[in-house]
């Protein structure tokens, strides 16, 4: 089995999947939160693969991602023509009339990157195209925010109140459990060998995430190469000092 078909077969993205399907075909706001290298950006990456008749906008947010850049994200995408760029507001009157003849979806991984006034902007875009598209709230168009816990943390502030009642659902995407690593392993170091106590160790060190599996582990190879050529729980613990935060 290959890495990339075991991250198709977790957990983690199985429920992302779900999440996207289900605010897809509801248009909706959905959230999904999971820790850092917990398949977050590979599962936005393979849904849109598996999904190519979805219209969609994908944005990957960081410290510069603020309503400006955001609404022109939204401009190119749903090909607006015009000097939109050149005004907020009329790039938003412009994206809400798009969106509310022909929703897109819009996903936003790394969400926890925005700033309190982009999550608004957002927010007023979603109730412009749900009132008119006369949904009552229900509906506007499919939003997908990906983030890490922070993201969660944040829509509980005060004044994101409003965005936090349009939320339809949230998921955790859960880090991988011993047998997911095992099979992670498996997928891209097939002739590596480790006993069930480095397995174990493996599992704990890295949090279950995939990110630091991924830098575990050639580490852990290269101790082992000098030790019996078997990933031990000793070799494992022994990476930990190479590795920053662990």
């Amino acid at each position: 089995m290959s890495a990339a078909r075991f991250l198709l077969m977790n957990r983690a993205t199985t429920r992302a999947f779900q999440l996207l399907d289900r605010v897809a075909g509801e248009d909706t706001i959905g959230i999904a939160v999971a820790n850092p290298g917990v398949c977050k950006t590979f599962a936005l990456k393979a849904w849109r693969l598996r999904h190519k008749q979805v219209r969609h906008c994908a944005i990957e947010a960081d410290v510069l991602t603020s309503a400006r850049p955001l609404l022109n994200c939204l401009v190119r995408a749903l090909a607006i023509r015009g000097k939109t760029q050149s005004n907020m507001a009329t790039s938003k009157a412009s994206i809400c009339a798009a969106l509310a003849r022909s929703p897109m979806m819009v996903m936003i991984d790394e969400a926890d990157l925005l700033t309190v006034r982009t999550f608004d902007v957002l927010r007023s875009i979603w109730d412009q195209v749900s009132e008119m598209r006369d949904t009552d709230g229900e509906s506007g168009f499919p939003l997908a925010l990906f983030g890490t816990p922070h993201l969660r943390a944040m829509l509980m502030r005060e004044d994101l109140e409003r965005l936090r009642r349009r939320v339809s659902e949230t998921v955790e995407l859960p880090p991988m459990n011993q047998r997911e690593v095992e099979l992670a392993l498996g997928g891209k170091w097939p002739h590596l060998k480790v006993d069930e106590e480095g397995l174990a160790e493996l599992t704990e060190l890295s949090r279950g995430s995939f990110g630091w599996l991924n830098k575990i582990v050639p580490i852990a190879e290269k101790l082992a190469n000098k030790d019996g050529r078997v990933l031990t729980a000793r070799i494992v613990r022994e990476t930990a000092k190479y590795l920053l935060g662990l």
